[in-house]
């Protein structure tokens, strides 16, 4: 899976993001899925989808009257749910090793800044991370549950999927260096977290409850950890990222702070001593 047909970064400066200077010349393939999520206009037509999308399902649970614990709308929860922790565990897999065995090879610097481009293209973890990239448009799914069974999605909700998806964009089109944090992390955290939501959604009243707020905790632990490591590259330049990369790291780590004000809050009032 390549993110262009030379192999080198879609976006390099500012001008690269936006629909004028967009290089759709250098698109894989003009007419596949890919190339639409790589489009800025395409990538912004699918988060416009997603949030005209709430009141189409809201609509769809009133009319049908859908019962939040039907059969059907339960296994497809719990298969969901598993095919997300099955898939974020193969991206860990694939993802810590090429990056350790990166660092092994080429050292510290190479590994951090990859001004060569010899951790995105030369070892496969762009291919990883473009994938990566495609699935958060699959977890817009995660929503549409929520309001099939008649529920309204918090605006952590609705802020974590739309963010994570613009961050990435500009990150993948930019082959930053800083997106391996947001990989390796947040493959193992979802890996857990949907594991736990399949176990859930198969036992409603399984009591971890101390599992629960363990992962909320380690949620908030990913975004600190990833803002802490990925945020001297905003001050290193040119000579580790390019403008438009550091545009979009500066993009990730106000998006990081608000993940980590929202989850503090939601942890704070949904494990609150009784």
């Amino acid at each position: 899976m390549t993110d262009s047909i030379d192999g080198a970064p879609l976006a390099t400066e500012l001008s690269h993001l936006f629909p004028s200077g967009f290089p759709r010349d250098r698109l894989p393939d003009s007419n596949d899925g890919l190339s639409f999520c790589l489009r800025p206009e395409g990538m912004l037509a699918l988060l416009a989808f997603y949030f005209a999308s709430i009141p189409l399902f809201q609509c769809a649970h009133r009319a049908f009257h859908i019962d939040p614990k039907a059969s059907w709308l339960l296994a497809f929860v719990a298969l969901h749910n598993l095919a997300l922790a099955l898939f974020s565990a193969v991206v860990a897999l694939g993802t810590w090793p090429i990056v350790y065995q990166h660092y092994k090879t080429y050292g510290f610097y190479e590994t951090y800044c990859d001004p060569h481009d010899t951790l995105w293209t030369g070892s496969g973890l762009g291919e990883w991370t473009v994938l990566f990239y495609l699935s958060k448009y699959y977890e817009f799914i995660d929503t549409w549950i929520l309001l099939l069974k008649g529920k309204d999605p918090s605006f952590l909700q609705l802020y974590h999927h739309a963010g994570i998806v613009l961050c990435m964009w500009i990150g993948v089109l930019s082959h930053s260096s800083w997106l391996k944090y947001v990989t390796l992390l947040n493959s193992v955290i979802h890996t857990l977290m949907y594991t736990y939501f399949f176990m859930k959604t198969l036992n409603p009243t399984l009591e971890i409850k101390a599992v629960a707020k363990r992962l909320t905790t380690a949620q908030i632990g990913q975004f600190f950890t990833g803002i802490f490591l990925s945020f001297p590259i905003l001050f290193l330049g040119e000579r580790c990222d390019t403008v438009s990369s550091r545009f979009g790291l500066g993009c990730l780590q106000v998006y990081g702070y608000g993940l980590v004000a929202l989850f503090t809050a939601f942890a704070g009032r949904k494990y609150k001593p009784s």
